[in-house]
């Protein structure tokens, strides 16, 4: 029997199986188990795409035996796949044909008996994928593929997600099932009619090359284009209205066919300028209703967190944010629309993190030394750890042996610049000393054999920052798939982001003006007083608020807890500093919270049809 989980009726969610009998049988075995399922077939007449959608997130076309598939955000029709094939020599031309058109969506061939499918360059439409006796099976959900290979929680990939803030690349992109991988952001899984997967380049990011007035032409075309995806079909619209990246996306959505409900939610922290700021846009925009959520209305974090209320499809810590997400979503739901708009990617695509200047001092020196003499200004680092930072220049992997070295328990030193290839990685006090063990040899075997994303340590670092955002944005899209209004994040889309790495560094990362590029790319569509905005509002304090409010319910994480029983977490030393919280007891939680939450869903929902 086909191991198969109870998925909420209303997810969106696909497999591709192969060209073969043993696809077909799969798909036999399943479709008894899974009340209202779809399929797409191959030229062939077997099954080809199985799962789950509405009919306006999928079209489908082809020539001959070839059947060309986008499932997701699009304007795409039948005949106008059909005519894409035309041209193509190769599924792989098909696919880049297909992926340069505005959205954001899964792309599959199917093509002299062999499969083809990718997701986004972001990683927030993911593929993931195993095999099954013959067959060779992929779909968008981790979890989905799992239960088709009937493959258990790998403990050792669990373990990485302890890791703060994320685990370096690609360890983070692992799944956490056993015997199921996931298609890097850059690349094309194919299917050979012997049902051997293999993986195929199909990007490499643009040269950072384009003056900023050239590069936020570009933007504003790939914005402008990534918003109509979604408003052009008219009715209403949601769009989140807070910091700059989500006025921007507001601003474009009103210049559409649609009604547009724009969305603020009130944090806790008196200092917060958020609703300021958006009352300024609601005002000078005009046509939109705003819909407002109060503090007093608006659920702390990690409000209904350990409720297991949401099946991801593997740990996350968007659980902590997930009733305020949704309180928007509900409001957005009681206007009737059909979509709702988040500036999701923004940070990762229009900042970068201290590191972009250690490339930036081969190309602009000067500027990259007035960068960091401001940065190190304002976040007080010892001069000398600057000049030891800038003078690194280890590869990645000794650059992953000496963070398997230095792990410890808790969180990294504060006062050393993060220059190196990634972000500084820590875990929880309470973690055991045998997981650490783990997490060490991990490292150190990825040293071996992980590559970067870039050959430099500042665009590597830029794309993980880009891939882990998309993940936490593909994780709220999950939630909020099962409450009623679909969450879009435009600036994930293919083009948008594209754009966004393709202007020169100097004008990504000035700690002096606040996201340059989007301030020259809304010239003329966002007011000017509202590009001024230098910075956006800080979540901390709403987060000590709600984890001291919730302790209690907190405290049950060290009972009967799924990690502590793997061994993973110390429950005495956890329940120990949940009673008696340090300085960054809050932040440490994260990724606890995230994995933890999890497996109690893992554990508790039946997974047997």
């Amino acid at each position: 029997m086909v191991s198969f989980p109870r998925i909420d009726p209303v997810l969106s969610w696909f497999v591709m199986v192969p060209d073969t009998d043993a696809g077909a049988a799969l798909v036999d075995s399943l479709a008894p188990r899974v009340p209202g399922l779809r399929v797409l077939t191959h030229a062939s007449r077997r099954p080809w795409l199985v799962g789950r959608w509405t009919d306006g997130e999928v079209a489908v076309g082809g020539r001959g035996d070839r059947r060309l598939a986008v499932l997701g955000e699009h304007r795409l029709t039948g005949p106008e796949l059909g005519r894409l094939a035309d041209g193509a020599a190769d599924p792989g031309q098909w696919c880049a044909a297909v992926a340069a058109a505005p959205g954001s969506f899964h792309v599959a061939v199917s093509a002299d008996g062999a499969t083809h499918l990718h997701g986004t360059l972001s990683g927030y439409r993911r593929v993931f994928f195993g095999r099954t006796g013959a067959a060779t099976v992929a779909g968008d959900r981790a979890d989905v593929v799992a239960a088709l290979l009937d493959a258990p929680v790998d403990t050792d990939r669990l373990t990485l997600r302890l890791l703060a803030p994320y685990a370096p690349w690609p360890l983070f992109w692992q799944p956490v099932w056993r015997d199921v991988e996931a298609l890097p952001p850059d690349r094309r899984l194919a299917v050979g009619v012997d049902g051997t997967p293999r993986t195929v380049v199909r990007w490499h990011p643009p040269e950072p090359t384009l003056d900023l007035a050239e590069a936020a032409e570009g933007l504003r075309r790939a914005l402008t284009d990534a918003v109509r995806v979604r408003t052009e079909a008219g009715g209403v619209v949601a769009t989140d209205l807070s910091g700059t990246d989500s006025t921007a996306l507001c601003a474009l959505a009103t210049t559409g066919g649609a009604e547009v409900v724009a969305l603020t939610s009130v944090s806790v922290d008196p200092l917060d300028d958020d609703l300021p700021w958006a009352t300024r846009a609601a005002r000078a925009l005009g046509d939109l209703v705003h819909e407002v959520v109060p503090a007093e209305g608006n659920p702390l974090p990690y409000t209904g967190a350990l409720d297991g209320a949401d099946r991801f499809d593997e740990p996350t810590a968007a659980v902590m944010y997930r009733a305020s997400f949704l309180a928007l979503s509900d409001r957005a739901a009681a206007h009737g629309a059909r979509v709702r708009l988040t500036g999701f990617g923004g940070d990762e695509l229009l900042t970068a993190d201290p590191a972009l200047q250690l490339t930036l001092l081969r190309t602009h020196p000067r500027t990259a030394w007035r960068h960091l003499r401001v940065m190190r200004a304002a976040y007080r680092w010892p001069r000398r750890a600057v000049l030891r930072a800038v003078r690194d220049r280890r590869g990645y992997g000794d650059w992953l042996a000496g963070l398997a070295q230095g792990l410890t328990a808790g969180w990294p030193a504060t006062d050393r610049p993060p220059l190196g290839w990634d972000v500084p990685i820590g875990v929880a006090p309470w973690t055991t000393p045998e997981a650490l063990t783990v997490l060490r040899g991990l490292l150190t075997g990825a040293a071996a054999w992980a590559t970067p994303l870039a050959a430099d340590a500042g665009t590597h670092g830029r794309l993980a920052a880009i891939h882990a955002g998309a993940a936490n944005a593909r994780h709220m899209a999950q939630l909020t798939a099962a409450h009623g209004v679909p969450m879009a994040a435009p600036y994930l889309d293919d083009a948008v982001l594209t754009a966004c790495l393709a202007v020169r560094l100097a004008d990504v990362t000035d700690p002096g003006r606040y996201k340059p590029l989007l301030r020259a790319a809304t010239r003329g569509i966002v007011p000017d007083p509202l590009r001024d905005r230098t910075g956006k509002a800080d979540t901390s304090i709403a987060a000590e608020r709600g984890a001291l409010a919730y302790r209690d319910r907190l405290l049950d994480l060290a009972e009967d807890s799924r990690l502590a029983g793997r061994g993973l977490v110390d429950a005495a030393r956890l329940r120990a500093a949940l009673r008696s919280p340090g300085e960054r007891t809050w932040y440490e939680l994260d990724q606890t919270l995230a994995c933890e939450t999890w497996l109690r869903t893992v554990d508790t929902v039946p997974t047997r049809l």
